[in-house]
């Protein structure tokens, strides 16, 4: 059955009966490079002792947010947002999903892509004293992370209480892990790194959404001042500024 009542309110009821495969694919694409980038800046040519304890680590991490969220998936059953619209389209895609379309909550590829980024930038952050190495891992994954859990919801695959919820758990156990194996004193991420990372959650956050995708029918528009956000013409778009290049946002309410 359906929900009458959503976890976040006229914020869920937005996305009633968003749908996007383009969105799905894009989510799935930005999720494997965000699980592969630690692997790749946590070792060097070789693999060493110590390159193969952090792999473990950052491993571990992945496998026990993977638990969790299989977990409350199962248990508590939420209807997908596509499974709200009219669209006859929608509806037959609907019928091929069987138990899936009942495991909104919450999000794994939100939870896995914010567990991704702090459990492997943790990693570099405790052995590396390059500062840009550290702001890549913050700033990368987190938007990655952000452009994979907006995706998710314009995909019609998750509501935003979905992907809120999966990212905090994710990032959680993201950061949980690697501490509880420290030696000594946890890893503390310096003002640097957690600019890295709000700026990085921001950027993938923005650019996301004003990604071009399906034009939606008119019946699988959602209700409420949200929603008139969501479905504005809005587009991004280069320009010159001194000395260099800029992004810009146009377009009408």
């Amino acid at each position: 059955a359906l929900w009458d009542h959503e976890l976040f309110g006229e914020t869920d009821d937005a996305v009633h009966a968003s749908f996007s495969p383009r969105a799905a694919q894009i989510s799935d694409g930005i999720l494997a490079a965000a699980v592969a980038a630690p692997i790749a800046y946590l070792t060097g040519n070789t693999i060493e002792d110590a390159d193969g304890d952090r792999l473990l680590i950052y491993g571990e991490s992945l496998a026990v947010n993977l638990a969790v969220f299989e977990g409350a998936k199962h248990l508590v059953q939420r209807p997908r947002p596509y499974l709200y619209s009219k669209s006859r389209a929608v509806e037959r895609y609907a019928e091929t999903q069987g138990d899936d379309a009942y495991q909104s909550f919450y999000s794994a590829h939100a939870a896995t892509a914010f567990c991704a980024a702090p459990a492997g930038a943790y990693l570099a952050g405790a052995t590396s004293k390059n500062g840009g190495v550290r702001a890549l891992a913050w700033g990368g994954g987190f938007a990655a992370a952000a452009s994979v859990a907006n995706l998710r919801v314009r995909a019609g695959k998750h509501f935003y209480s979905d992907v809120v919820i999966g990212g905090i758990i994710g990032m959680a156990i993201g950061y949980a892990v690697p501490a509880l194996h420290a030696d000594s004193q946890p890893y503390i991420p310096s003002l640097a790194d957690v600019g890295a990372a709000a700026a990085g959650l921001l950027g993938g956050a923005l650019v996301s959404e004003l990604l071009p995708l399906e034009r939606r029918p008119d019946d699988t528009l959602g209700t409420g001042r949200l929603a008139a956000l969501r479905h504005a013409d809005l587009h991004l778009g280069p320009i010159p500024i001194a000395n260099g290049a800029g992004l810009g946002i146009g377009g009408k309410l």
